[in-house]
C-alpha cells in the first residue's frame, strides 16, 4: 500500500497546552458533543510492530460505517465494523447506540481465529447475552459473568471508541474520567483520558490536522499499557492511535478515503481466475 495514500505522514509539530488537571472530571452523557456525529465510513490501517524502526506485522484494514436508523422503534446510531487482512474477515460488529445518550442498546460481534469462530450477542438493557460458536469453556464463563453488569448505570461502549471518543469535551483540557465497558469484561470500569498536549499533523494532500493529544493507561495504572490518540479538533475524528500493551506495539492510521469497493470486478465469460 502506497504511503501517499495514508492521511498522515509522520510529520509532527509540538505546541504546549495547559498542564493536566490534578483531579479527573467525570464525563456524563450530557457532556458529549452528540451534535458532531455524522453518518459516514472510515478506514484505518492497523498493524503490529516490535517498536520504533521494526518491521510491520499483522497489517489489516478496519472499516466502520456510522448511520442513523430506527431500531425497534428507537432513534439510534448504528456502527458496522469489519476488520480484514489477507486471509479474509477477522472481525465484524454491529453496535446499536441510543441517539439521546449513546447508551448501547444491542451488539452482535464475531471473531474468527485459526482456532475457530464465535459470535457474541448482547442485550445491555436486559443485562443478558449469549455466545455462539467455538470458544474455551473458561473464557465463555468469564464473558457471561460480565453480562449482568451491563445494567449497572450508563457507560460508553469501548468497542466503538474510534467513533465515539472524539465526542468527549477535550476542549476542557486536563483529565476526563469515562465509564466504559465491552463484551468480555467482568464489569464496567472507569478509565482516565488526559489531554497531554497538542500536535499538528500535515497530510500528503495538504490537509492540516490540529489535534488534541490524548493518553490513557486503559484503566490499568502502573501496568505499562497505554493508548495515545490524535483527535482532530475541527473535525472531531481520531486520525491516529498508538498503543503499547504486553510489550507489543500497535498503530492505527486513518486513510484519507475509506477502503471500500465501489465497482466490484466481474470476469468476462470463460475467463480463467488468477492463481
Amino acid at each position: 500500500m502506497s504511503i501517499a495514500r495514508l492521511a498522515l505522514p509522520v510529520l509532527l509539530c509540538l505546541a504546549a497546552l495547559p498542564a493536566a488537571a490534578a483531579t479527573p472530571v467525570r464525563v456524563q452523557p450530557g457532556d458529549l458533543h452528540l451534535d458532531r456525529l455524522r453518518p459516514g465510513t472510515a478506514t484505518y490501517v492497523v498493524y503490529m510492530h516490535a517498536g520504533p524502526g521494526s518491521a510491520i506485522q499483522r497489517a489489516m484494514l478496519a472499516t466502520s460505517s456510522l448511520g442513523r436508523e430506527k431500531v425497534d422503534g428507537q432513534d439510534a446510531w448504528v456502527i458496522e465494523q469489519a476488520w480484514q487482512d489477507e486471509t479474509g474477515t477477522l472481525h465484524t460488529a454491529r453496535t446499536v447506540h441510543a441517539a439521546r445518550d449513546l447508551a448501547t442498546l444491542a451488539q452482535d460481534s464475531t471473531w474468527t481465529t485459526p482456532k475457530g469462530s464465535f459470535t457474541t450477542r448482547i442485550d445491555p438493557p436486559k443485562g443478558s447475552g449469549r455466545i455462539e460458536g467455538e470458544i474455551p469453556a473458561d473464557r465463555r464463563a468469564r464473558m457471561e459473568a460480565g453480562f449482568p453488569g451491563m445494567r449497572d448505570g450508563w457507560w460508553l461502549n469501548w468497542h466503538s471508541d474510534l467513533a465515539l471518543l472524539p465526542l468527549l469535551p477535550w476542549e476542557r483540557g486536563g483529565t476526563l474520567r469515562l465509564r466504559v465497558f465491552d463484551a468480555g469484561m467482568p464489569a464496567p470500569i472507569d478509565v482516565d483520558y488526559t489531554v497531554v498536549g497538542e500536535r499538528r499533523l500535515q497530510g500528503a494532500d495538504g490537509t492540516t490536522y490540529t489535534c488534541w493529544l490524548v493518553e490513557t493507561d486503559s484503566g490499568s495504572p502502573g501496568g505499562g499499557n497505554y493508548q495515545r490518540f490524535w483527535i482532530d479538533q475541527a473535525r472531531r475524528i481520531v486520525v491516529k492511535e498508538e498503543d503499547t500493551f504486553n510489550g507489543k506495539y500497535r498503530a492505527k492510521v486513518l486513510l484519507s478515503v475509506p477502503a471500500t469497493t465501489e465497482f466490484p470486478a466481474t470476469a468476462p465469460a470463460g475467463a480463467t481466475p488468477p492463481k
